[in-house]
């Protein structure tokens, strides 16, 4: 048995069926009697929902439910307070699932949605994330269980005693995973068991909170997921759609399909936090770095904490006798961010790596050189060896093959009409698991 894959061809054991178009997805699966949901999201940033007039929409022909919090079959609270749908009246940030229309046709059961009539008593909100905001706060780590803040050494001091300092700030938008094929699920009741085909990237997961907000046994729950039609984190962990469609195929009493709109993913499903991240950086002479500071604020939501691990890159990336790293968190009235792609280390390196740049032109070295000369030998944070890193080697290799020395190393020279033209280079690293074995372990 073997488990390298690097530099070998192995054909997809899906890919005859996604090429000819044979493969199913979530709501492509024939079932009897299938109704079609839509999910109606609320209109207000904050506040409670004083009234809802359903009779518009279930005077639609085709419309079979409208469900809502005073309605929907009622669920066990649970350690995910998003998925609790269509339980209260609160509503916590705009976009969120405050009803579902249930009707024979996906027509019908979209103009349902949009004539249902729901009032609102909306209330003061919060949802601009600033290095200054009121609520700001340490969190007690940051995902999945780094300490929010570390330090070594005595940055203040060799900040202030370097020849050579660089202290920026760097802001990241809200990156949204916004996959090919939405959320989506069908999801229909069998005596009392609960069979969905559902988009996501953990099926096991999607099966235990199904039973513990419904209150079965794991046994009664069955979760398909043949195939996914990409996810970038976002379905790592159930989300609306699949607590929306149970919901629904309870009350009817029929099969349900409910996919979110492309409008609806930005939000409600997660995404990545907005940053704003200050690096300060301190160098000798010779472009060795003697202290290093990453400070990190980003947002979470109202009624669950997600504190994203910015800073942790810097942890381990570049070595410096004084280090310190910081997170900061603020809830505001919006979704709940989310894994996308790289959580933070994606945000994290692009602070980290700018400022690298920035202080390469400080001191006046390349900047393959200034990474070169502070590549740590082992982990800076644990005093580790390294399991694999080959970072030199891979500025090396990069700078001869992309003809580095032969660029204009001057910011701002190049220009192709309004757009400038650059060069540049980055450091990158994601962190790795393997379990320890012996060998031979691995043969059967």
């Amino acid at each position: 048995m073997t488990t390298g894959a690097v530099g070998r061809a192995y054909p997809r054991l899906e890919g005859r069926e996604k090429v000819t178009g044979t493969a199913r997805y979530a709501v492509e699966y024939p079932v009897d009697g299938v109704t079609y949901g839509w999910a109606v999201p609320s209109a207000v940033v904050r506040g409670r929902i004083t009234r809802i007039d359903a009779a518009p929409a279930l005077a639609l022909p085709g419309v079979l439910a409208v469900l809502h919090h005073g309605n929907a079959p009622r669920l066990a609270p649970g350690p995910e307070p998003e998925l609790w749908l269509l339980q209260e009246p609160a509503v916590h940030y705009r976009g969120q699932f405050v009803a579902v229309v249930v009707a024979t046709s996906l027509e019908a059961a979209r103009e349902g949605a949009r004539l249902v009539r729901i009032d609102y008593d909306a209330g003061p909100h919060s949802t601009v994330l600033t290095d200054d905001h009121p609520g700001l706060y340490r969190p007690d780590q940051v995902n999945p269980s780094y300490p929010s803040d570390t330090a070594e050494g005595d940055f203040d001091a060799g900040y202030a005693a370097a020849p050579v300092r660089m202290d920026a700030t760097y802001r990241t938008p809200a990156y949204h995973n916004n996959p090919m094929e939405p959320h989506a699920t069908t999801a229909q009741w069998r005596d009392g068991r609960l069979l969905v085909h559902d988009s996501n990237q953990g099926a096991v997961a999607v099966k235990a909170a199904l039973a513990e907000l419904f209150e079965l046994p794991r046994e009664s729950v069955r979760v398909i997921t043949q195939h996914v039609g990409g996810g970038f984190g976002s379905k790592g962990y159930p989300k609306a759609a699949v607590v929306l469609a149970a919901l629904a195929a309870r009350q009817v009493d029929r099969p349900v399909r409910l996919a979110l709109t492309r409008q609806q993913l930005f939000g409600p499903v997660g995404y990545r936090t907005p940053t704003i991240q200050r690096v300060r950086l301190a160098a000798d002479a010779d472009g060795r770095l003697t202290a290093i500071c990453h400070d990190s604020i980003t947002q979470t939501s109202t009624i669950r904490e997600f504190a994203e691990q910015v800073a942790v890159y810097t942890r381990s990336m570049y070595a410096a006798p004084h280090r310190r790293t910081t997170h900061r968190l603020v809830r505001l009235d919006v979704p709940t961010p989310f894994w996308m792609r790289a959580p933070g280390e994606c945000p994290g390196a692009y602070a980290l790596e700018s400022a690298m740049d920035e202080l390469a032109i400080a001191v006046g070295i390349d900047p393959v050189e200034l990474r070169i000369r502070n590549d740590p030998a082992v982990d800076p944070e644990l005093g580790r060896p390294f399991t694999s890193r080959n970072l030199v080697g891979c500025l090396r290799d990069g700078a001869r093959r992309f003809g580095w020395a032969d660029r204009d190393p001057e910011p701002r020279a190049r220009r192709d009409g309004r757009w400038l033209i650059g060069t540049g280079v980055a450091g990158a690293s994601y962190p790795a698991r393997a379990r320890a074995g012996h060998p031979g372990a691995d043969q059967p």
